[in-house]
């Protein structure tokens, strides 16, 4: 049993972006807009490995997708000598499946 997993359905507000890590891993990050009718709610997505390359493949700007994933909080950083959130931190799910959702 999972006691932290979301799983969601949003338009993708960005185009996504991959990078990597030094040690070579890719990642994929993009914000997508998964609140109800007349609310935002935006949510930052990540995911790693292979099958973030796989994924990539398969978003656009404006396209419905569906992630399921863990959520978790913002991360701290050493900011002045004592631990204090940083200013842009914000919740973001890791992914563990990203897929399109066609209307």
């Amino acid at each position: 049993m999972t006691r932290n997993r979301i799983e969601l359905e949003g338009r993708l507000l960005n185009q996504p972006e991959v990078r990597l890590t030094p040690a070579g891993t890719p990642v994929l990050r993009f914000t997508v807009d998964c609140g109800a009718p007349g609310e935002e709610l935006r949510l930052g997505i990540v995911m790693t490995g292979e099958s973030a390359l796989a994924a990539k493949q398969l978003l656009a700007p404006g396209r419905e997708v569906k992630v399921i994933g863990k959520l978790v909080g913002p991360r701290r950083a050493l900011k002045g000598g004592s631990k204090t959130p940083r200013p842009d931190a914000a919740f973001e799910v890791v992914a563990a499946s990203i897929e399109r959702h066609d209307s």
